[in-house]
């Protein structure tokens, strides 16, 4: 990422823990050798020593190395194999951090979060309250969920706060008792005024002590006034100037320094007399001490940093690293690598098409409200115009839709949508993807069929949908017109919204034919596509991983915030519609292929994030503090790592077992269905119908992104005979970085063990008790030492 105008320190911090190592040099996963995830080892990346050893972001970028020790994972589920992929390229060396994945991603828009960073300006309030509920969501303890938990990072760590006191030690106590004794002794003195009275060693020192820093001060002030004096009688800085101002100052200084020097060491004599002030510092460092005063302090910060919002919200501001992280979120692609096929396009325009006709058969049918006698002689001709035209259009596709029923009057409505485009007719691979899907009841009927039988259609008729469209349009704008004219209410209230639904998927359709016609010219020919992403920015790392289709829906081992379950055509919709009967049925089919696989590449990266007001290493002191709760901060047993059984132990129905402190963005998402067979046109189709309503594949979202530069969706798709490609080009985040909450030892309010006793650990009215005897007791020596 670029860090050209972050400061000093935030460009050390990026460079240890926010952004992973650059790598230009694609990384590639096949089935011979992927990445192992071995079980109960962490979940620590590895990389190269060389790597590690260049991770400054403006380095050039470094391939990074990973040793798979041999093992073959052909049979391995894709996510297990996606999440070591990550983690071996951009994962970290702390024991206690955990990727946990997230289904789908979560689309980022770039603008949400720019602020003028670059002159210092501060966060709009939009922008804080969105980094807020960005960073401070907390998530189930587990390597693959479908979203956060619902709770949030300030609100728990507030909770945890509360259910913590601190253990109260009556030794101590007694001890610092002790202390205060001392400073509080009868110590008598006479200050020079020949009348000796009672003080306390205390009043006594710092009395004293006073004196003594006055004197100091006094002195001080002197050599200032005396510089000031000079200089008015030198002014001119000149070297020989300087050398006269050098010289009274030094004469003056010999006469008068030596007094003053002994009568500032005459002061501090009387001080060390009665007591050092090095040593009354340690005494106020021990009554200072004691753990439980960071409880109180976190909660004031917590109280003091959070702000409102207009709508009632509360905003917990964080910061990113790199400051300049929403720059980096647009697309890599270019517009010529974003271009849908044909095919894809064609799928889009159905929906578009069948709703045009329907509008415009809508509008002759609006004519019937007027009656016959009452219209004018233009609307009645312009009715006629109109139904003679849905007529031979009609008398066009009757044959077809007799013989395969109603379901194929869409691809017949779509593919006269087309046919104006291509002068040599509709090619027939549109009219097969079109056609997919379909069921045929005889024999002599398949889409090979149907398609040459469409084509014959659109040989002999292809004007008569256009002029169905032209004929329907010029009624509704005479039928507006006389509706206006005779104030005919109804009408005038059912016309415009039509109209307006018919400009705007006119316009529509015609985007989709300018692109499908680029998109004729320029795929062309065109190879097979890679999955490889067109450049690799500064910090990101390219992650490309290549698997067999058979291993989208095995069952994973990780620890997920569900139970284990097979994700298949669920994982393939990135959890958006793996329920339908079709896209079950054709997947599990694709899945069973030995020839089909799937291969993914994409720009990643991480994103730091920090907090101010947050201090986890209060939890570290758990040991020293009671739980006035039954349910604890976080496990109380101790790990060295990660571990499924650790991952086990904090989904517990603990307080804030984990919390996130980094975000894994992606980009440039790249995502190929192969196969050394044809791919079904069903397959192909039931992709594109979930394109069309922005559904996301795999574990990413295909959510519209304003930072997305080209094309109104964020998904765009192309197709071969052995391919379907789809390009994301939605920023997205697609997992958190969560670190483990250190273990709770605090114990349960009230049930002290033995050795607690021994170590002088007391419940809380024990402690009062006690308190308020060893307070009667020193009033009362007070009291005698005085009388």
């Amino acid at each position: 990422m670029n860090e050209q105008n972050l400061p000093k320190n935030t460009k050390k911090e990026v460079k240890e823990t926010a952004v992973p190592v650059v790598s230009n040099d694609p990384q590639e996963v096949n089935n011979d050798s992927p990445p192992k995830l071995k079980e109960d080892t962490g979940s620590k990346g590895k990389t190269n020593s060389n790597e590690a050893s260049k991770s400054d972001i403006g380095n050039d970028s470094q391939s990074s190395i990973q040793d798979n020790g041999g093992a073959s994972l052909a049979s391995e589920p894709f996510i297990d194999l996606l999440y070591n992929q990550i983690e071996s390229v951009i994962g970290g060396e702390n024991p206690n951090q955990f990727l946990c994945l997230t289904l789908p991603g979560q689309a980022l828009t770039a603008k949400d979060f720019a602020y003028d960073y670059k002159n210092n300006a501060e966060k709009g309030p939009m922008v804080e309250a969105n980094e807020s509920r960005l960073a401070n969501k907390l998530f189930d303890p587990c390597r693959v969920t479908g979203g956060d938990n619902g709770m949030t990072l300030p609100y728990q760590y507030r909770s945890a706060l509360d259910t913590l006191t601190p253990k109260l030690n009556e030794k101590i106590a007694k001890a610092k008792n002790q202390l205060r004794e001392l400073l509080l002794t009868p110590y008598p003195y006479d200050f020079g005024d020949e009348n000796t009275k009672s003080y306390t060693l205390q009043e006594v020192f710092y009395r004293l002590y006073d004196d003594y820093v006055a004197a100091e001060r006094a002195w001080s002030e002197k050599q200032n006034k005396k510089k000031e004096a000079l200089r008015k009688i030198y002014p001119d800085t000149s070297e020989e100037n300087n050398i006269h101002y050098n010289n009274e100052y030094l004469q003056w200084y010999e006469a008068v320094a030596r007094g003053e020097s002994l009568e500032l060491n005459e002061k501090r004599a009387k001080v060390l007399s009665v007591f050092s002030p090095n040593d009354m510092d340690i005494l106020n460092g021990v009554l200072d001490s004691g753990s439980g005063a960071e409880l109180e302090q976190a909660r004031e910060i917590l109280e003091n940093i959070q702000r409102l919002t207009p709508d009632g919200g509360i905003v917990y501001p964080v910061k990113f690293n790199p400051t300049n992280w929403f720059e980096l979120l647009n697309t890599s692609f270019i517009p010529s690598d974003l271009l849908d096929s044909p095919e894809s396009l064609a799928m889009r325009l159905r929906n578009l098409s069948s709703r045009r006709i329907t509008l415009s058969s809508q509008i002759s049918n609006l004519t019937n409200l007027i009656d016959e006698e009452d219209r004018s002689k233009e609307l009645e001709k312009n009715k006629n115009d109109a139904e003679n035209a849905r007529d031979a259009l009609n008398k066009a596709q009757n044959e077809l839709i007799s013989s395969y029923g109603e379901g194929v009057k869409t691809v017949i409505d779509t593919a006269f949508t087309i046919a104006p485009i291509f002068s040599g007719g509709v090619p027939s691979s549109i009219i097969s993807r079109l056609a997919s899907g379909l069921k045929f009841d005889k024999n002599d009927q398949s889409v090979d069929s149907l398609v040459d039988k469409i084509t014959a259609i659109l040989s002999k008729n292809q004007k008569l949908q256009n002029d169905y469209i032209t004929k329907s349009q010029q009624l509704s704008n005479v039928l507006l017109e006389e509706a206006i004219n005779k104030n005919l209410m109804q009408l005038k209230q059912l016309l415009p919204p039509i109209q307006e639904q018919q400009e705007r998927i006119n316009t529509e359709i015609q985007e989709i034919l300018e692109k499908m016609k680029v998109a004729q010219t320029v795929n062309s020919g065109k190879e097979t596509e890679s999955v490889q992403t067109p450049i690799v920015p500064e910090g990101f790392t390219q992650v490309l991983i290549d698997v067999a289709a058979s291993q989208i829906d095995k069952e994973s081992n990780n620890h997920s915030s569900a139970s284990n379950s097979p994700y298949g055509a669920s994982l393939w919709f990135a959890g958006y519609s793996g329920n339908k009967e079709t896209n079950s049925s054709t997947f599990a089919e694709l899945c069973h292929s030995q020839n089909t696989s799937v291969r993914v590449g994409m720009n990643v990266a991480k994103v730091g994030i920090e907090r101010e007001w947050f201090n986890p290493g209060i939890f570290v002191l758990t040991k020293d503090m009671f739980n006035v709760s039954t349910s604890r901060v976080s496990p109380i047993k101790d790990y060295s790592e990660i571990t499924e059984e650790r991952l086990s132990d904090m989904s517990r129905s603990h307080i804030l077992p984990c919390y996130p402190v980094a975000m894994l963005v992606a980009k440039d998402i790249s995502i190929q269905v192969a196969t050394s067979d044809q791919l079904s046109n069903t397959f192909s189709a039931t992709m594109e119908e979930h394109v069309s309503h922005g559904g996301g594949f795999l574990l990413f979202s295909g959510a519209k992104s304003s930072s997305s530069s080209f094309g109104s969706s964020g998904i765009h798709t192309s197709s071969t005979d052995k391919s379907f490609n789809i390009k994301i080009t939605t920023p997205q985040i697609i997992g958190y970085y969560l670190q483990a909450t250190p273990a709770d030892k605090s114990t349960i309010m009230d049930e002290i063990s033995d050795d607690e006793m021994a170590a002088g650990f007391v419940t809380i009215s024990k402690f009062v008790e006690d308190y308020k005897k060893l307070l009667q007791a020193m009033n009362k020596n007070n009291t005698e030492q005085q009388n």
